[in-house]
């Protein structure tokens, strides 16, 4: 029997209402006892579904994890820039700071509790990726080995931000903006595309 296309619609609401019922419940417990301590029951429980229909949307609290980050890492991005990608510039930076200011209490659960780093992995891909795309399309720099420059540039951006999640208020958006723009100063010739 063929699904018309009201039914798929339907089908895809109560898919998207039924994973973030379990995200949801999966975050309420993370703060309430941590990653280690919560197991899939705990999650249907909460979550007031059964145990099978989470194992539908994911294979386990692992992948709800990976998930949860990949989704939230995505969202900060896209409220920072407008798109899933990195701009570097200070406007990106302040809304980047204002945003992670906004949230925090979300993004530290999920620093925390994130044991294989996938939260800083996947943001020192993205950032990394933008940096590329500014050395490439700077000619003067195209026949040197950017690699360093690179490193230091998203493993700086990188130490900020997990010190402005972990330990907020360190400073106010705009003293993190200011002082995240003069230690890149020296750089920011090179990324001018970007800027």
């Amino acid at each position: 029997m063929a699904v018309n296309c009201s039914e798929r619609g339907a089908m895809d609401r109560r898919v998207i209402k039924t994973r973030k019922q379990i995200v949801s419940a999966f975050l309420k417990l993370l703060k309430e006892k941590g990653f280690d301590k919560i197991t899939i029951q705990d999650i249907a429980d909460e979550a007031d579904i059964n145990r099978g229909t989470v194992y539908l949307h994911f294979e386990d609290k692992y992948d709800l994890m990976d998930f949860c980050i990949d989704s939230y890492v995505d969202e900060m991005f896209t409220a920072c820039s407008g798109s899933s990608e990195i701009k570097i510039k200070r406007e990106s930076f302040m809304m980047l700071f204002d945003y992670l200011g906004e949230n925090r209490e979300l993004y530290k659960l999920l620093l925390e509790n994130d044991k294989n780093s996938v939260f800083l992995k996947r943001m020192e891909t993205a950032v990394e990726q933008q940096v590329r795309v500014a050395l490439e399309h700077n000619s003067a720099k195209k026949d040197k080995k950017p690699e360093i420059l690179i490193r230091f540039m998203v493993s700086g951006f990188l130490g900020v931000v997990d010190l402005w999640i972990r330990d907020y208020p360190v400073c106010t958006p705009s003293e993190a903006t200011d002082l995240l723009m003069e230690t890149l100063a020296p750089h920011m010739e090179t990324l001018m595309y970007t800027i």
